[in-house]
């Protein structure tokens, strides 16, 4: 009867070690996409920004007598 007791005891501790180690392989799955999806947005949001940078040109305060000192000039 011991023997028995103790072969389900193994078994079981078996089943324990197999779930545990699936249980770190799924993790470390996990891990793995999570990181290259935000790598991916990272990407994404520098190749967002350098379009940003490209289109923004800072506006004068003059420009050919037609900028916005003129405007406070006319109003004044």
């Amino acid at each position: 009867m011991n023997a028995r007791n103790d072969v389900k005891r193994y078994q079981n501790f078996d089943a324990r070690v197999v779930l545990a180690a699936a249980r770190r392989r799924m993790a470390a799955r996990v891990d793995f996409v999570v990181a290259r999806w935000l790598q991916r947005c990272a990407a994404n949001i520098e190749a967002a920004q350098r379009l940003f940078e490209a289109d923004h040109k800072p506006t004068p305060l003059v420009q050919d007598g037609r900028g916005p000192c003129r405007l406070v000039d006319t109003l004044g």
